[in-house]
């Protein structure tokens, strides 16, 4: 996968369309190491005729941001995805860079571009693999290529670009300014990424390395999403 900068190309591509089920339940992970699930939470919609929405945050003890992350699936669109690095207070808040990613991330497994996994120093990142994972067993997940390795993405400079020592984010907001940069120019912008219907790939597959679009396998996914201060977050969808 070849990236420029930009210029933006867009792919279209028509896949069949999926019955994609309902998110059963969350289960997060601090930066502090603390594991929580909770409890079995079914969203029972119609996973053909209706959309499913389901919601979750999880707050790092040691700066209170919240890792934001929202699921929809609908059998018409396929599953879309939300991740931010959100501040919950009403002052600004001054986080410090880390990088205590729990799962690694490669530029073919999140977004092509924005604040995501294949930066230099990305806020927030996700992923998905086929198969329930747990966070005891996350490592251990083969996750899909959610990115076209064939075409060449124009990305614009993003956040984490030219590895800040710092963020400080906006009240009630996941808007940040980086500080600290190894460049000339520090970023602004969103703390966040995430997959949708008007993105640069469809919610209903993934692709191998040969370029080829595969669509979702009958079956059980977990989404991921992280951020740079050790925060998880998985969620979970069918596919029938």
């Amino acid at each position: 996968m070849r990236r420029q900068t930009l210029l933006v190309v867009t792919a279209v591509i028509v896949v069949a369309l999926l019955a994609i089920g309902t998110v059963a339940y969350y289960e997060f992970t601090t930066g502090a190491g603390n594991s929580v699930s909770s409890p079995s939470n079914t969203y029972s919609t119609n996973p053909i005729m209706q959309p499913t929405r389901a919601a979750t945050t999880v707050t790092n003890p040691a700066n209170d941001l919240e890792l934001r992350l929202s699921v929809n699936t609908s059998s018409a669109t396929g599953v879309s995805v939300f991740i931010d690095a959100y501040n919950p207070s009403s002052s600004a808040a001054n986080v410090t860079s880390a990088s205590d990613w729990v799962v690694p991330l490669t530029g073919n497994n999140g977004a092509p571009c924005g604040d995501d996994t294949y930066a230099q120093n990305p806020t927030v990142g996700f992923a998905i693999a086929e198969g329930h994972y747990s966070s005891s067993n996350v490592t251990e997940a083969k996750l899909l290529d959610l990115v076209n390795p064939s075409i060449t993405y124009s990305c614009s400079l993003y956040l984490g670009y030219a590895s800040p020592t710092g963020f400080l984010f906006q009240p009630l907001s996941d808007m940040a300014t980086s500080y600290g940069c190894d460049q000339p120019r520090c970023m602004s912008g969103s703390a966040s990424t995430g997959l949708t219907t008007s993105s640069w790939a469809p919610g209903t597959g993934y692709w191998n390395q040969g370029g080829t679009f595969i669509s979702f396998p009958k079956g059980t996914y977990t989404v991921l999403a992280e951020d740079q201060w050790g925060d998880l977050v998985l969620a979970y969808f069918t596919v029938s």
